[in-house]
C-alpha cells in the first residue's frame, strides 16, 4: 500500500460499526476551540503548578500562530512537542500495553510514545485553522534497523494534505523535521483517519494487530476525555 493511497482518490469508507461512528462529525472547516483556563486548571489540579508553565506556554505558541503560513504552524507546533516531550511506552508511563493520551496528559506527564505526539500535533494544528480535511492521524509499519531490514514495529505519525491529491507531509517523534512521505521510505501506511471518519486500504491477514477497529475505540475514547478537558470539537 502506498502513500498515495491515502488520498481521497483510492477507495475510502467510513466504518459503520457503532463503536467506530464519529459523533464528532461536523463540518472540518469549523475551528477547534480549547478553553485554556480550563486546561490550565485542570493541568494544575493534576500535574501541579509547575506543569501549568509548559500548558501556557504551549497556548502561548498556539496563539503565535494566527497569521503564519500552513508549513510555519506545522514546523512550529511539530518543533513544540519535539522539544517538550520525551519518548516512553505505555508499559513504563501508564503500567498498560496501549494507550492514548490526551494533550493535557501529554503535557501533564512531559512524556509520551508515538500515538500521545500524533495526537498533541493534530489537536494543535486544528487549534491553529488547519482544517480537518487536510489533517490525517496515520498508522504505519515502520521498519526497524535500516533500509534492508524485514523487521517492522506498528506506528503512528501525523499527515498534513495540502490538497486531496497532494503527498502529505509527515510530522513524526522519531525525526524533528517535517518530511514529505516519499522521503520516510522507513514507514508503510495502513490506515488512517480525523475526527470526521477512518480512511482503509487492503489490510493483509499480518495486520491484523493494528486493526481499525480496536485503535479507533481508543480514537473515540480519547476524544471525549479531551472534551472534559475544554478542547472541543
Amino acid at each position: 500500500m502506498s502513500w498515495r493511497r491515502l488520498t481521497p482518490a483510492f477507495l475510502s469508507l467510513l466504518l459503520l460499526f457503532g463503536v467506530l461512528h464519529f459523533s464528532y462529525s461536523a463540518a472540518s472547516s469549523k475551528k477547534l476551540s480549547i478553553d485554556f483556563a480550563l486546561f490550565h486548571q485542570k493541568m494544575s489540579g493534576k500535574y501541579g503548578d509547575t506543569r501549568v508553565e509548559l500548558s501556557q506556554q504551549w497556548e502561548r505558541m498556539l496563539l503565535g500562530l494566527a497569521d503564519l503560513d500552513e508549513l510555519e504552524k506545522l514546523k512550529r507546533v511539530n518543533q513544540f512537542f519535539q522539544n517538550n516531550v520525551r519518548f516512553k511506552s505505555d508499559q513504563a508511563l501508564w503500567g498498560v500495553s496501549d494507550y492514548w493520551a490526551t494533550p493535557l496528559e501529554t503535557l501533564g506527564k512531559g512524556f509520551g510514545d508515538c500515538e500521545d505526539y500524533a495526537i498533541a500535533k493534530y489537536i494543535s494544528l486544528r487549534f491553529a485553522g488547519i482544517d480537518d480535511a487536510k489533517l490525517r492521524l496515520i498508522y504505519v509499519r515502520a521498519r526497524i534497523g535500516g533500509p534492508h531490514s524485514t523487521v517492522f514495529e506498528p506506528h503512528m505519525v501525523l499527515g498534513y494534505y495540502a490538497d486531496p491529491m497532494a503527498e502529505p507531509l509527515i510530522l513524526d517523534n522519531l525525526i524533528n523535521t517535517v518530511a514529505l512521505a516519499s522521503e520516510r521510505t522507513d514507514l508503510s501506511p495502513v490506515f488512517s483517519f480525523n475526527s470526521a471518519g477512518l480512511w482503509a486500504g487492503h489490510l493483509s491477514a499480518n495486520q491484523a494487530a493494528s486493526s481499525p477497529t480496536a485503535r479507533l475505540s481508543r480514537w473515540r475514547d480519547v476524544l471525549e476525555r479531551m472534551q472534559q478537558d475544554g478542547i472541543g470539537f
